[in-house]
């Protein structure tokens, strides 16, 4: 028994030293972590540790505005029905907040961990926004930046996911497992989705909400597994084809096509087929697709933002 308690504590500090060294290596590098299309269409956001939120015009990819957002923009999402944007920062003077794109107010999230949030989502109404923070606390807000509830993720482990059901009030967190809880803050179900120590980085619900997927970081002896689960959380498919980890996942607005950043730009049919791939030099962090379902913007850890048609073609390069 002595020897197993040695052991875990050793693969903890394995764990914890691995996860210090990213995010070391994420504040040295000027990445660009999150991109999303607006929900009318109309625009691009662009966030990273760039100190800078961009919005482009879809019309022309010209910048159409910019907000100053000291460090790190970890996620962004625009509101399903608003011209407005939540955005999530982490090692960062600014707190996560809500903008209104029609008239440029800013309203600031209280509440959240001083180490910030990689997790942020409206729901399908977009009544309600979820920040799960770096801290294990997963906090609901109103549209004006209210707090209504705050409830722990089982721990205090930094979640790097949430996900709002596409018809129900339940979401999915992903850290050190895979999580369900309604907006009360029950936990409905919590499992660890390998064997391996390995931590999740991304999650979606299908737009029928009958599944899932998940993506994970992979390590040096495992590969990035992007896995398939039932909205039981039973497990359908695991797929280990990536050769980087998987940043981000989103489905297209008819959901038969599901995009990944990772490696390069993957996408995957319902069943968990690969269908096409579009070669990438540097390593994908955000991806989206446009309203129509045909056109796919993609940022990058050294810089880049791409535009792709739905082959996983490039389009062009915005600048």
């Amino acid at each position: 028994m002595k020897i197993k308690n040695e052991l875990l504590k050793c693969i903890t500090l394995l764990i914890i030293l691995n996860n210090q060294l990213f995010a070391q290596d994420t504040i040295s590098k000027k990445i660009l972590w999150t991109t999303d299309w607006s929900s009318d269409g109309k625009f691009i956001a662009i966030g990273g540790n760039l100190d800078t939120l961009k919005i482009y015009n879809e019309k022309n990819f010209k910048l159409y505005k910019s907000f100053p957002i000291k460090s790190t923009i970890t996620r962004i999402k625009w509101h399903p029905s608003k011209n407005s944007i939540a955005v999530a920062t982490q090692l960062s003077e600014d707190k996560s907040c809500i903008i209104n794109l029609d008239t440029n107010e800013k309203i600031e999230l209280n509440g959240i961990s001083p180490d910030g949030a990689r997790g942020i989502d409206w729901n399908y109404t977009g009544e309600y926004l979820v920040v799960a923070d770096n801290n294990g606390q997963v906090l609901i807000y109103d549209p004006k930046g209210n707090l209504i509830r705050r409830f722990k993720n089982e721990n205090s482990k930094g979640i790097t996911a949430v996900d709002w059901h596409p018809k129900k009030n339940i979401m999915i967190t992903v850290s050190d497992k895979i999580r369900l809880f309604d907006i009360q803050g029950n936990l409905i179900k919590s499992i660890k989705h390998r064997t391996e120590e390995v931590m999740l980085l991304s999650v979606t619900w299908h737009k029928s909400g009958s599944f899932f997927v998940t993506g994970d970081y992979g390590d040096r002896q495992d590969k990035s597994l992007l896995q398939y689960w039932n909205e039981k959380a039973e497990l359908l498919r695991s797929i280990d084809i990536s050769k980087g980890e998987y940043r981000n996942l989103t489905w297209n607005p008819k959901g038969s096509r599901l995009a990944t950043a990772s490696d390069a730009l993957r996408i995957f049919d319902v069943k968990g087929n690969l269908i096409l791939e579009g070669n990438s030099k540097d390593y994908l962090w955000g991806v989206s697709w446009n309203k129509e379902g045909n056109r796919i913007i993609t940022s990058s850890v050294e810089q880049n933002v791409i535009l792709w048609n739905d082959k996983a073609e490039k389009i062009m390069t915005i600048q």
